[in-house]
């Protein structure tokens, strides 16, 4: 596994016209995700990234096939399983209900901003966006400020982006980072740049995966 630390600046590009769905980049939890015309088509799966950001602002542009409809279930964002329902920051579809939604370090419950869905939203490219600083989290949609929180913010720590689909397919276009502070990422990260010094390893690693659930009255299992 090649491992590159970066700092200050950091920038990269992941287009799937070109890198399909590395799977050096994405750790498949559950489901399928395959690239299909130039997307990324994630079918009833979830899915993080082996990439880990400290703060800067994260973009992805995304088709939610339909308006939020009962049963329905969606996160986009960065969130870590290995902190659960602490240090994270998405978008979320329960059920009718669209979401911004923010953690802490110290505890399970959200700063959570409902939105109103808009028809324009709905089965076509929408650019998402979550501008992540040391004291808030800004949530835009299509370049509008949808929501931002200033009580709820994850500590300074490396997270992971996150995409999990519970139903219809979701297709994401691109994911792209800018003004990234600290980045982690067990890849040789060739759709990246950085301003600033970054140092790699190569080491093999075998590992085991195991899974824990939990719920609290404010907490979501994802």
């Amino acid at each position: 596994m090649d491992i590159t630390a970066a700092s200050d600046s950091y920038h990269f590009l992941y287009d799937p016209t070109l890198y399909a769905t590395d799977p050096d980049f994405f750790r498949v939890i559950s489901g399928k995700i395959w690239e299909e015309g130039g997307k990324i088509r994630v079918k009833t799966a979830r899915v993080n990234t082996t990439m880990s950001v400290l703060m800067g602002d994260i973009r992805f542009k995304a088709t939610i096939p339909t308006a939020p409809t009962g049963g329905d279930s969606r996160i986009l964002g960065l969130y870590s399983r290995a902190y659960g329902n602490r240090n994270a920051m998405y978008f979320f579809i329960s059920g009718t209900n669209f979401y911004a939604r923010s953690y802490s370090s110290d505890s399970a419950t959200p700063d959570q901003t409902t939105i109103q869905w808009d028809s324009a939203w709905t089965n076509t490219p929408v650019e998402f966006h979550i501008s992540w600083r040391i004291n808030k989290v800004d949530f835009y949609i299509n370049g509008r400020k949808v929501a931002s929180h200033t009580e709820k913010v994850p500590a300074p720590t490396l997270i992971p982006l996150y995409f999990s689909n519970s139903d219809d397919d979701l297709f994401i276009d691109y994911i792209e980072g800018r003004n990234i502070r600290k980045v982690f990422t067990a890849k040789r990260d060739f759709y990246s740049s950085t301003t600033s010094t970054s140092s790699s390893t190569s080491s093999s690693t075998s590992s085991s995966t195991s899974s824990t659930s939990s719920s609290t009255s404010s907490s979501t299992s994802i």
